[in-house]
Parts: C-alpha cells; structure tokens; sequence
C-alpha cells in the first residue's frame, strides 16, 4: 500500500481532488481509477520519452510508464484554474529510486465534471 501525503487545501477545488485522485491512482497503478478521470481522446506526453493519443494508446502505456508501483507520493502542490492544473509531486519506490514530477493537464471543459484531455509530463529521477 502506498502512503500518500497531500498538502492541505480550503477544499473549495473539485478539480484539485480529481487531480489528487488521478495522480494517486497513476502511481499505485489503479488502471480503472486512471482510466475514469481521462477523455476518450486523451493525449499523454511524457516530455523527451514519447506521446501517448487516444484511449487505447494511453491505456497501454499506463504500466510500463512508471515500472513499479510507488512506495510513498507526496503532492506538494496541486493548482487549478479553469480548465487547467497542475500537480508537483515526489515519489519514492521500494528500490530507493526517487522521481520529482510535475505535471500539467488541461481539461475537456471548465465545469467541475470535466474530464482530464491532455496531461504534460515532465519526470526527473533523482
């Protein structure tokens, strides 16, 4: 079980939880909880890896992306406005390797059941 620490917030954001329910679900590698948030026409780039389009795509990708499931993940910030956000976090795996994420999605829409559409991924391990 990964332990997950989050920075508080006003809880006034339904986005911020989408986003922190997202990420959380990404790195302990809950396909479904993933695959509910994303748009059909999802678009993923993991900055000098590759580009994931399409659900299919993005589906495939989701295991292999990360390897092993994260032993802790602390979200240090997650911002919304609009139909963007962003999440900056640390996660640290069994093995001692250490990833310093910073992610940025743009929605499908402003309303707060918007889907995520696009995500920017720009992981450094450390």
């Amino acid at each position: 079980m990964v332990q997950v620490s989050v920075t508080p917030d006003c809880g006034n954001a339904p986005k911020k939880l989408v986003l922190r329910d997202y990420v959380t679900a990404l790195m302990t590698h809950d396909t479904d909880a993933v695959l509910s948030a994303v748009s059909d026409d999802v678009e993923w780039e993991l900055v000098g890896r590759q580009t994931f389009r399409g659900r299919a795509d993005f589906a495939a990708a989701l295991d292999t992306a990360l390897g092993d499931r994260a032993a802790t993940l602390r979200l240090d910030t997650v911002l919304t406005h609009g139909d963007e956000g962003s999440v900056s976090s640390t996660v640290e795996f069994a093995d001692d390797r250490r990833l310093r994420c910073c992610d940025v999605f743009k929605f499908s829409g402003h309303g707060k059941n918007a889907k995520i559409r696009r995500i920017t991924s720009y992981w450094i391990g450390t």
